[in-house]
């Protein structure tokens, strides 16, 4: 059975959720999807047909479903599933947007936590939107701001019709301090391409493409130069908090050492650790192994064979007040030795 993929589309109050929803939803497309938001107001609903009373969930006109999310997501997301059995409809995705003052960590974490919709459903992206006029005034004063934004796989720039070259640029540094792996895009209204927010496949750690700056700024250990290098003047930290740290090594990881050292981090920095994720080369392993994890919720999976690859492990943590220096020393202890590869 494929999975139905979901993009969470979050960003602050006014920064054009709704707006953005609805244009998508507009495009002319093949698709079916079902769309979760907080409340229906200004989502345009053309057909307020109610087929499920006890989720409300409504029919529009273009065949697609609109509920809010008054109780539980794993609720809602089964009511949609029940739906689509009851209509045999197969929805191509779902979107969920969240409210302006929300962090979209807590809806990732429903999916990590339950089996149930790790069955049916998988994160496709988080897209943050992130206003070009107010954007550095919200990052300064607000720290739900601060965390849609450390929190994206891409970020992407409204109401540029409104800021000038100037602010975009100084926006785009902040932006990047934040979130050095996230792409940044410009949002123009009158072209909104459905193919950049949806089947992006962002959010899956297997995807390196959006994780290939952490080769300046990481911690190497080569097997041709033993030598341990730690880009201080390089990491990325000190706005609000938010540290992003970049590792690397082309040596195996010793999968017990390893594990110990993951466990450890995510029960001393908890909800601090906002979002880390990676691609794991295991010692005696011949497929990739991939990791990702939301505050304490994290995930395992095993992917392909690494075959004729270049075999290394990159590891991201995005984070507040991360201690960039002791991870990068304890992270040393994973690697195995070449006396123990021998």
């Amino acid at each position: 059975m494929q999975k139905i993929p979901v993009t969470i589309i979050t960003g602050f109050l006014g920064s054009g959720k709704t707006t953005v929803i609805n244009q998508l939803l507009q495009q002319p497309y093949q698709e079916r999807i079902a769309v979760i938001v907080n409340e229906y107001g200004e989502i345009g609903v053309d057909h307020q047909l109610v087929i499920n009373s006890e989720e409300e969930i409504f029919q529009m006109n273009n065949g697609c479903l609109c509920c809010t999310l008054r109780s539980d997501l794993s609720n809602v997301l089964h009511s949609i599933l029940e739906v689509s059995k009851e209509q045999e409809t197969v929805f191509d995705r779902i979107i969920i947007e969240t409210t302006g003052l929300a962090e979209p960590g807590p809806i990732v974490q429903t999916f990590f936590r339950l089996p149930y919709l790790q069955e049916y459903f998988v994160i496709d992206s988080v897209m943050t939107l992130v206003d070009a006029v107010n954007g550095l005034h919200q990052i300064a004063h607000y720290e739900e701001s601060v965390d849609q934004i450390a929190f994206a796989d891409k970020i992407w720039l409204t109401k540029l019709d409104e800021a000038d070259s100037r602010a975009e640029y100084f926006l785009r540094q902040k932006l990047v301090s934040l979130n050095p792996h996230a792409e940044i895009e410009r949002l123009d209204k009158t072209d909104l391409p459905f193919d950049h927010f949806f089947g992006q496949q962002l959010f899956d750690a297997a995807n390196l493409t959006h994780l290939d700056e952490a080769k300046e700024d990481s911690c190497e250990i080569n097997q041709t130069d033993t030598h341990y290098h730690d880009h201080d003047e390089h990491h990325h930290s000190h706005t609000h908090g938010i540290t992003s740290i970049s590792l690397r090594t082309d040596r195996p990881l010793h999968p017990v050492r390893l594990d110990e050292w993951i466990s450890e981090l995510v029960m001393t920095f908890n909800m601090d650790l906002l979002r880390y994720k990676g691609i794991l080369q295991l010692y005696g392993d011949p497929n990739k192994i991939v990791y990702q994890g939301v505050n304490m919720a994290m995930q395992f999976y095993r992917a392909e064979p690494w075959e004729n690859e270049n075999r290394e492990s990159v590891l991201v943590f995005i984070g507040k007040d991360l201690p960039e220096k002791e991870i990068k020393r304890s992270f040393k202890a994973c690697i195995m030795d070449e006396e123990l590869i021998k």
